[in-house]
């Protein structure tokens, strides 16, 4: 656990199941890229193995988000080795399937600037502006590529708020490796005590420790990994909304 005694200059932020509740954004847009991905593979019927394929990246049969899914692992060969598992189970050829995902995802960006203009981010607006009053540098590192988070940050109102971003195609090593948070700290001119991690992953809260973050905050608005998330954080919320009234962020003056 971090010492708690440091004054915090900085704070870092994940993108996705951090900044807003990953199923309430992805859900509808990883369907439709799953529906696209079978078509074009000559299975549009299939219901059962794109259910399965939904499950298997990480939206469970409600609509929420399980910890198990691919979108929540970081690890390429377990991901590659759970991929290929289901590809023999529903006989889907692995290669036409991960070309037409991947196809699917790229064409996603006009389905997520309409789901993002109807959502209300009114509150990371006030969260990110407070931040930015009481001084802190900001900073969002993700494993998505820039083109999709320049177009969330934008959508969101965040964009004018952020110091700092490292996407999957920076020239940073990807997380949990601590490059591009030790990188923010050069920048910033901060020591990495200084600097809050918030995340929803255990990839993120080993990025935290791993970078040696002054402070490793936890939220269950996307991988939902309760039990595992606990034991390697500071604390730990149900989502972004709690990081107003957090007195180590925001301490009375």
């Amino acid at each position: 656990m971090a010492q708690m005694n440091e004054k915090l200059k900085g704070i870092i932020f994940d993108k996705d199941g951090t900044l807003f509740d990953y199923a309430q954004v992805w859900e509808d847009v990883l369907k439709e890229g799953i529906n696209s991905a079978f078509v074009s593979m000559g299975k549009a019927e299939h219901q059962k193995a794109k259910k399965a394929m939904l499950h298997l990246m990480g939206i469970d049969e409600h609509g929420d988000c399980h910890p198990k899914g691919l979108v929540f692992t970081h690890r390429p060969i377990q991901i590659l080795r759970r991929f290929l598992l289901y590809c023999i189970r529903y006989r889907v050829n692995a290669i036409k399937a991960i070309r037409a995902y991947h196809q699917s995802v790229q064409n996603s960006e006009v389905l997520l600037s309409e789901k993002l203009g109807k959502m209300d981010f009114s509150l990371q607006q006030t969260l990110f502006s407070t931040l930015k009053e009481r001084g802190y540098s900001i900073g969002i590192i993700t494993n998505d590529n820039a083109s999709s988070t320049s177009l969330f940050l934008s959508l969101m109102g965040l964009s004018d708020h952020i110091d700092f971003v490292s996407c999957r195609d920076s020239n940073y090593k990807k997380k949990p490796h601590p490059q591009a948070f030790l990188e923010f700290c050069r920048q910033q001119d901060i020591m990495p005590g200084q600097v809050a991690m918030v995340g929803d992953t255990i990839t993120d809260m080993l990025f935290a420790k791993r970078s040696e973050a002054g402070y490793t905050i936890a939220l269950l608005s996307g991988s939902n990994d309760n039990k595992s998330l606990r034991p390697l954080a500071d604390v730990v919320y149900p989502d972004i909304s709690a990081l107003l009234a957090d007195k180590r962020l925001f301490p009375a003056p």
